[in-house]
């Protein structure tokens, strides 16, 4: 199951006795782990009945008997154990149990066995980035529908994750600037989050995020000028493309955003003039290239202003650009002159 259904199902009081939390993606492993801290138990008894372990420090059986313990005073108990990856490593097994005749057990595999037949009266988290879908306690988990999928969302589903982040704290926000907030920030999905909720308190309860509330707060670059700034390097007027270079560059974050913005409005444009050239009306190709109505016209007449190659050339000077931006010592603002220069 996805995150968000877990959550669901949590808020909606009919939380599984366990879930098996896995994934490299800690926005929604905490969204799960959080949703179970505030449904499962009341604040009231929390004391008696929350109990949080970090696996490898101390035996499984702790765990376990946690798990086993009556709820006080409250319904279920909620037992979190993170880091449960950390045990899946050859000779990790711990002492044989009574009646085993010696055999060693896998702090994994009696886990698996609780699993198998967990208590009702409690809900059980175990969480941990990578655990090997062959192990029993994985193979369980997804056959009955309670492993928890937490992996980093891919690039084309974050422009969908910041609507969905500006829409649960009730603020539209049109298509194109969700995809120029993942531009400016970047795939990870924390700061994603940060950017969005400084966002929110910026525009105020109920207000549209817009472009130029994301100009103010997020990215000190003129998102308009962007356009502007394409449309030089379509039409390789290198002095007015350099200068709107040099009036939208902050040194503070070496131009990334500069490069992310410009990157993506080619890379859009490219999509356009493709639709445009299998017969699609201006309109409805914008549309579908993530471009706003307004700028329709402008950017189908942009569009075929560059000569067959020129985008695709100008895609990968920005790949190059973007690797010297993060790893070369060479001045910022160079690197960027130096790209256009190339392209016009």
């Amino acid at each position: 199951m996805t995150p968000l259904e877990a959550v669901a199902e949590i808020e909606a009081g009919k939380a599984r006795p366990v879930y098996v939390v896995a994934g490299e993606e800690p926005i929604f492993v905490e969204r799960v782990v959080a949703a179970a801290r505030a449904h499962i138990v009341d604040a009231a008894t929390a004391g008696f009945n929350v109990d949080v372990f970090e696996a490898g420090e101390g035996s499984i059986e702790r765990v376990l008997d946690s798990a086993n313990t009556m709820p006080m005073m409250a319904r279920r108990r909620l037992v979190i154990v993170r880091g449960v990856d950390r045990l899946d490593k050859p000779g990790d097994d711990e002492p044989a149990r009574p009646g085993k005749g010696g055999i060693k057990i896998s702090p994994l595999d009696r886990l698996a066995d609780y699993v198998a037949s967990p208590a009702p009266s409690a809900c059980l988290l175990i969480v941990g980035a990578k655990l090997d879908a062959r192990r029993r306690m994985v193979t369980l988990a997804k056959k009955q529908g309670f492993f928890v999928e937490c992996t980093p969302l891919r690039p084309a589903a974050l422009p969908g994750f910041v609507r969905d982040e500006s829409k649960r704290r009730g603020h539209p926000i049109a298509g194109d600037v969700a995809e120029s907030i993942v531009d400016l920030i970047g795939g990870e999905l924390g700061p994603l989050v940060d950017a969005i909720e400084r966002l929110s308190l910026y525009v105020g309860a109920g207000a549209p995020i817009s472009d130029e509330a994301v100009e103010a707060c997020v990215a000190r670059v003129r998102i308009g000028s962007v356009w502007g700034l394409a449309d030089a390097v379509a039409a390789k007027d290198r002095p007015t493309a350099l200068r709107l270079l040099n009036e939208n560059y902050d040194v503070k974050d070496r131009g990334l955003p500069l490069l992310g913005l410009l990157a993506s409005s080619i890379r859009k444009t490219l999509k356009l003039r493709a639709l445009l050239a299998a017969g699609v009306g201006a309109q409805d190709a914008a549309k579908q290239a993530g471009i706003p109505p307004f700028r329709a016209n402008d950017a189908a007449q942009q569009a075929r202003r560059f000569a067959d190659g020129d985008l695709e050339r100008a895609i990968s000077v920005f790949a190059e650009v973007d690797m010297a931006l993060k790893g070369s010592r060479r001045p910022p603002l160079l690197v960027l002159e130096e790209a256009i220069v190339r392209l016009t």
